[in-house]
């Protein structure tokens, strides 16, 4: 339904669109390990983004994040790969994240090399990382994580 609304610059409308786009993609992810969860998310959000196996390693880039608990942590970090990609064309095809044992501090290191749009097979924009049902929860030994990512 459209809207109207009075404006300084007299009747201003709008409207919704439906059925534009599908705004969400989702995953779930697993590990025996805090930081190997944090790979397995990173891997998750780059195979979103691009085939993986079209990317090289010829770039380095290191990442030191801080935080209160270990979700917002996770949340940081899937937020600055997507930084990386949009501010310096990067993505990325291997991670090594270590945690501190409180889970508050990360350090990663991150390979891959800037975006080249004739060779790598590019599938989709990610915008954001979302709060919608983001989780990190513990089962035993098992960690897992739950994520939603706007494109």
């Amino acid at each position: 339904m459209g809207q109207n609304a009075p404006g300084a610059r007299g009747r201003l409308t709008f409207k919704y669109l439906p059925d534009v786009a599908l705004a969400d993609i989702a995953f779930e992810a697993e590990s025996d390990s805090p930081g190997g969860l944090f790979e397995a998310c990173a891997l998750a959000l780059t195979d979103i983004m691009v085939d993986p196996a079209t990317l090289k390693d010829s770039k380095v880039r290191e990442f030191s994040l801080e935080s209160g608990d270990l979700d917002r942590l996770l949340y940081d970090f899937l937020t600055e790969l997507i930084i990386a990609k949009d501010v310096d064309s990067l993505l990325f095809r291997e991670f090594a994240v270590s945690l501190d044992h409180e889970g508050r501090t990360l350090r990663a290191v991150a390979r891959g090399e800037p975006i080249d749009r004739d060779r790598h097979a590019l599938r989709n924009d990610v915008k954001a990382v979302t709060m919608h049902m983001f989780g990190v929860k513990r089962d035993g030994a098992r960690w897992t994580a739950t994520v939603v990512l706007d494109i």
